[in-house]
């Protein structure tokens, strides 16, 4: 079996869903892995367009914000929140184009 970073690489993201969300399940709570989900799905949704975009886009979203609430310092959490900005005006971007 081709490990989950393999298949993401090959573009085969459902293929390698299940095992990267086992591998950063760390229980409820925590979220040192968000910053892997958060690429995950949003490099997934990159691959793809309409509704299923801003749903990959949207779960990355989460993952972003999860990632930066973790900051331990004001610096620190600014620098993460430029991942929430961007992929929010990506998907704002996207949701004023199905108007």
């Amino acid at each position: 079996m081709a490990d989950w970073k393999e298949l993401a690489g090959d573009g085969k993201y459902v293929e390698a869903e299940a095992d990267m969300l086992a591998e950063t399940d760390r229980g409820v709570g925590f979220f040192p892995d968000n910053e892997i989900r958060a690429s995950f799905y949003e490099n997934w949704g990159d691959t793809l367009s309409g509704e299923e975009q801003i749903a990959k886009y949207k779960v990355a979203l989460i993952n972003w914000g999860q990632w930066a609430s973790c900051s331990t310092s004001g610096g620190e959490g600014t620098a993460r929140m430029m991942d929430v900005h961007r992929v929010s005006k990506m998907i704002d971007d996207l949701e004023g184009k199905q108007v």
